[in-house]
């Protein structure tokens, strides 16, 4: 889910995802998506597009550098909340036919469908272990209330906010009219469109706890994965199956992954020896489509996620620059989404790269904000994966697959755990987009939480 936790005993706690629960079976039930493209809200769906909100460019000596603009198409995926937006729209965007909306979702034939996803992750109080629940309608007081914590507009919302809700089989008759306090809107405006997010967790200000906490000490599996955490995704999964999926790296071209986004507020109270986090980011994973039918059965994940921080605040950390870890990037390997390869780490200024801290190798290049560190709004988010960039990771990966070094990785490795089309750009496809929030809260007597959003998120391709 995460760079690594600094532990008061252990120094880390280790990575984990809360994608986790439904993701595992993610290969096993992609054989069930249907076909169809990928396609775009709230904009046009072919040319260029100029950037909105702040275009994270740099200066330096006189000379401002700005983001190229957005290239739409069928190797694109944008989702920008306008006027247009309506309930009813939710259900296409992305190829899908009905958005999802669920708390712990566990079923992968209904999680792993196309389309536009809202789904919190972590334990609802008096329901059982392996619980999903369903989401509920705000009330207009907890709506303006979300409104102001996240920094977000909410003038347009009607039957697009959620919250969860103890409405479920499996929680007791005491949960069953619970509901909140993390939640999701999206606003349908001309010029403050976009989606609200705020994942709070501990005592609130009127003295009660949400329904929805962070994981217990038994964790999201039973076993103490994800312990202490809580989580809130909007997640757009593309029909990967299409005749004509969104390819980002045809031609010539890199992968981009962009998001202007804002926090509103953030909170991180922890008491002595405690350690609590707040964090926002943006996420893409692409699949290898030669990889699914070569050699998927043979248990290769096929596909690589990368996790970016836009936005991370830790209890007792003011000087990120000293924080040894956060500097670079990481590669991982999450047991709960079939031990896949996730690629994570801080956004760099303008024109700089992240680099993997094992090898050196390049992952990814910043054209956009640095991930911050508090509150800000309309921030401009932006990466390039070039692909030369993915194969590093594709690299990274089978060195650790065989245990060698990136170095001595043989091209017979690579498609052992790849698959023939392993350099081949038109096999490497979108599979998923993703805004995201996380709390770290290991003691729900305290409010931890953050609020925030986002009023684009673009995945595809940049010439």
């Amino acid at each position: 889910m995460q760079r690594p936790l600094l532990s008061p005993t252990s120094g880390r706690l280790p990575r984990a995802r809360l994608l986790s629960t439904f993701a595992a079976a993610a290969l096993l039930a992609m054989a069930g998506c249907g076909g169809g493209g990928g396609s775009s809200a709230g904009t046009s769906s072919g040319g260029t597009e100029q950037p909105t909100g702040n275009t994270g460019g740099s200066s330096t000596g006189g000379t401002t550098t700005t983001a190229p603009a957005l290239t739409l198409g069928n190797d694109s995926f944008l989702f920008a909340p306008d006027a247009s937006t309506t309930r009813d729209s939710l259900d296409s965007v992305g190829g899908g036919s009905a958005l999802f909306a669920r708390w712990d979702p566990n079923n992968p034939q209904t999680a792993l469908k196309p389309g536009m996803k809202v789904m919190f992750f972590g334990a609802g109080q008096g329901c059982a272990f392996g619980t999903e629940g369903p989401l509920t309608a705000l009330t207009d007081s907890a709506l303006s209330s979300v409104a102001a914590l996240t920094g977000m507009s909410a003038t347009a919302t009607a039957g697009m906010h959620w919250t969860p809700s103890g409405a479920a089989t499996g929680c007791a008759d005491s949960a069953q009219t619970q509901a909140g306090t993390s939640s999701v809107f999206v606003n349908a405006a001309a010029t403050s469109g976009g989606v609200a997010m705020l994942t709070t967790s501990g005592v609130q200000a009127d003295g009660t706890t949400p329904f929805l906490g962070p994981y217990g000490s038994a964790g999201q599996d039973g076993n103490g994965a994800n312990t202490g955490i809580l989580g809130t995704f909007v997640n757009f999964r593309q029909v990967w199956s299409a005749s004509d999926p969104v390819q980002p790296w045809t031609g010539t071209a890199s992968a981009r992954l962009r998001s202007v986004q804002s926090v509103g507020s953030v909170q991180t109270n922890a008491g002595a020896g405690e350690t609590t986090q707040a964090k926002q980011q943006m996420m893409a994973t692409f699949l290898n489509l030669a990889c699914v039918n070569e050699v998927k059965a043979n248990g290769k994940p096929c596909q690589i996620q990368y996790l970016l921080n836009t936005s991370i605040v830790r209890s007792g950390v003011s000087d990120w620059s000293t924080v040894g870890w956060f500097q670079n990037g990481g590669l991982s390997f999450d047991p709960a989404q079939g031990s896949i390869p996730v690629i994570d780490g801080p956004i760099k200024a303008a024109g700089s790269q992240t680099v993997d801290q094992e090898t050196g190798l390049s992952l990814f290049t910043s054209q956009g904000l640095a991930t911050q560190h508090g509150t800000f709004a309309n921030q401009a988010f932006d990466v390039t994966i070039s692909f030369d960039q993915l194969l590093n990771v594709v690299r990274m990966v089978t060195a650790k697959a065989n245990g060698v070094s990136v170095a001595s990785v043989t091209d017979a490795q690579l498609a052992a755990e790849w698959g023939s089309g392993w350099q081949n750009r038109s096999q490497w496809i979108l599979l998923s987009a993703d805004v995201g929030q996380e709390v770290y809260n290991p003691n729900n007597a305290r409010r931890v939480e953050i609020g925030g959003g986002f009023s684009q998120l673009f995945a595809g391709t940049q010439p």
